[in-house]
């Protein structure tokens, strides 16, 4: 098995082979400090899983997700984890829908480094320890945020609710219009409505609680 673990770091190299020499004991690891020298590994060498950091001070524009993106160009069977200090909801959003298979915060105990690495070379996308503090310190903030929203879903009228549903997708009111098969005017009565409602200012608020609440939302639906 091999492994190529990616950070621009070196002081931590030694910590993070050990930590993976503990869990795979035949791995064969190699380290690399930046995108140019990890590109030329995985072209060397048949590479298992990559454990990836997000950001390179000395070349800020060729970062983690620019090498990813080369990864899954190259050989999408290559498994993937971003394995960083953004402790950040956001850093970790951006890192699964970009396409890693799982996040980790490097000060993650062991227990979760094993687990994530045999979760992720077995069946491929993991969701860490790390992943659900994040979620759910996101959720906990969001609820709090949309409170009076979640509150107002039950007044939404079916129709209300696809089109807030369509909102996460668009805002463009002629492409919602188009995709209900209504006018303009249409929209924009239903907007109204969906802002008094969910007690929201605009568009781009609607389109935030659509894409956090969107199974909620699919609930009332039903």
């Amino acid at each position: 098995m091999n492994i190529l673990i990616i950070d621009d770091h070196p002081i931590v190299k030694e910590g993070i082979i050990a930590r993976v020499k503990k869990v795979f004991p035949n791995a064969t690891c190699t380290f690399s400090a930046n995108a140019r020298s990890a590109i030329a590994e995985i072209h060397k060498t048949k590479t298992d899983l990559v454990l990836c950091d997000l950001e390179f001070t000395a070349e800020p524009q060729k970062d983690g997700f620019f090498i990813l993106e080369y990864i899954l160009n190259y050989d999408a069977r290559i498994k993937t984890i971003a394995f960083t200090n953004y402790n950040s909801y956001r850093i970790m959003k951006k890192a699964i829908q970009s396409g890693f298979m799982s996040f980790l915060d490097k000060g993650c105990s062991f227990k979760e480094f094993s687990e994530t690495l045999t979760h992720v070379l077995k069946q491929g996308n993991y969701e860490s320890a790390s992943m659900k503090k994040l979620l759910q310190k996101k959720d906990t903030f969001l609820r709090s945020v949309f409170s009076d929203s979640l509150y107002g879903i039950t007044d939404l009228s079916k129709r209300e609710l696809e089109l807030t549903l369509l909102i996460g997708k668009t805002t463009d009111k002629n492409k919602l219009a188009k995709r209900m098969g209504i006018t303009v005017h249409t929209i924009d009565s239903h907007i109204k409505n969906i802002l008094s409602k969910l007690a929201l200012k605009d568009r781009k608020e609607i389109a935030l609680f659509s894409e956090e609440f969107r199974e909620e939302i699919i609930k009332h639906i039903k």
